[in-house]
């Protein structure tokens, strides 16, 4: 099945729009991602590193409280001392339980060590609050120097061992998101390339199918300006074609048919004046002289309405009051003339049209419009012939008007052959108004 031109250029487009669609919204998802995996990975060292330090924190303090402890003599501050370290050990231990989920496998190692390192811690100070006053005054400095300082140092050393892992797990996120980044930046540069390299081919093959669309629409309208020009070519033959018969026609009725009939009554004549004849030989002699004459008006008359001789003879004027007088007196309506300028030189195409042309608007004044007067203006000026004829008919709406008759169409036939121009003024109830214009050659004008 064969496609139609647009086709391949709408298709294009909606391929085109869908990659840009999908690449958008993948790279959208794509750098939503990667910004969550780096929020997610400084949140989880800030936390780590933030419970790291605060343990570190609570092993000097609780190594400031064993010390005042160990320092304090008075035997009822012993419960409150007690209660202090509690309150730390359970601190710490909610700060450990709160690092599992921060760190990774390798990192859960140190940090079980460092939960045992911390109980052990918290377990070797439980005797000492039973201690008396000489036992703290004897055992405290040595208690201080070989298990608090020790156990501390440990506890403090596995939480900077630690922070260091967490350190190096936020550089190793921060290699592969680095890493991650520059592969989407490369996709990205990549999708880019081919969403343009796509586009100039859109481009491409949309640019081709609208020229070979207008390419077409070129061809067809240079064919249909040829089927034009052959129409009126064809049309101009015609009207030259029938104005030349009708012109061979009137003649053949005036000359020969018309001469024959004037001499069978010529020769009806002398018979009836024979003196011999009977009464009843005359009578039908008188008969066949009637009908004879009667005949010869008829072929008259329809030689003039074929072309009158006077046309051709003495001039479009003469030929368009003989006209008016013929509509004035067949359909009884009043035709007023009006000449203006020379015409008695114009030449037998522009005196053909305009006679021509007249004689349709009479026509159809009388025909269409019921007119009940009619007047024609004829002004022949230096270059340009123009006449109007103006009826009080019914008129029509021109606008709406989508169909002309055969009549208006071989008006503006003649008209624009000569390269002249037709208008017509009318309204429904208006009457109306024929207007045209003809150029006259400048050799002809003078």
């Amino acid at each position: 099945m064969k496609l139609p031109p647009w086709a391949l250029p709408v298709l294009s487009f909606v391929v085109l729009l869908g990659l840009v669609g999908g690449n958008g919204y993948w790279v959208m998802r794509r750098a939503r991602a990667i910004h969550d995996e780096m929020i997610a990975a400084h949140r989880s060292y800030l936390g780590a590193d933030l419970l790291l330090k605060r343990l570190t924190k609570e092993m000097y303090v609780g190594e400031l409280v064993v010390r005042d402890y160990l320092l304090d003599a008075a035997p009822e501050h012993t419960l409150t001392y007690q209660q202090q370290m509690s309150s730390l050990l359970d601190s710490m231990r909610r700060d450990l339980h709160g690092l599992e989920p921060e760190l990774d496998e390798r990192e859960t190692l140190e940090l079980d060590r460092l939960k045992s390192e911390v109980e052990t811690y918290w377990q070797s100070l439980s005797p000492i609050f039973r201690w008396t006053v000489d036992e703290k005054a004897k055992l405290g400095q040595q208690f201080l120097q070989h298990d608090v300082v020790p156990s501390r140092s440990n506890v403090v050393s596995l939480a900077d061992r630690l922070t260091n892992l967490n350190e190096e797990d936020l550089n190793k996120d921060q290699q592969r998101l680095e890493a991650s980044q520059n592969s989407f930046q490369r996709f990205l540069t990549g999708g880019l390339l081919l969403t343009m390299l796509l586009g100039v081919v859109v481009a491409i093959a949309a640019t081709e199918g609208f020229v070979s669309i207008d390419a077409r629409k070129e061809l067809h309208r240079r064919q249909l300006e040829q089927a034009e020009s052959a129409l009126r070519q064809l049309s101009r033959r015609l009207v030259g074609a029938q104005e030349a018969e009708r012109k061979f026609i009137s003649r053949e009725l005036h000359d020969a048919v018309g001469q024959t009939l004037t001499a069978v009554s010529l020769e009806l004549g002398s018979l009836e004046s024979v003196p011999e004849v009977p009464s009843e030989f005359t009578k039908r002699v008188s008969e066949a002289k009637r009908m004879n004459s009667e005949s010869l008006g008829v072929i008259r008359d329809l030689a003039m309405g074929l072309r009158p001789s006077m046309l051709d003879d003495i001039g479009l004027r003469p030929a368009l009051e003989w006209q008016g007088r013929q509509i004035s007196r067949s359909a009884s309506i009043p035709v007023s003339m009006d000449f203006s300028g020379e015409m008695s030189n114009l030449p037998e195409l522009q005196r053909t049209c305009i006679y021509r042309a007249v004689q349709e608007a009479l026509t159809n004044s009388v025909r269409h419009a019921h007119a009940r007067s009619i007047h024609v203006k004829v002004d022949a000026k230096p270059g340009q012939l123009m006449a109007t004829v103006e009826d009080d008919g019914i008129g029509f709406d021109n606008l709406e008007s989508s169909r002309k008759g055969i009549g208006l169409l071989g008006i503006q036939e003649r008209v624009a052959e000569l390269s002249g121009s037709v208008k017509i003024v009318t309204g429904v109830g208006k009457g109306t108004r024929l207007i045209l214009q003809i150029p006259i050659p400048h050799e002809a004008a003078q």
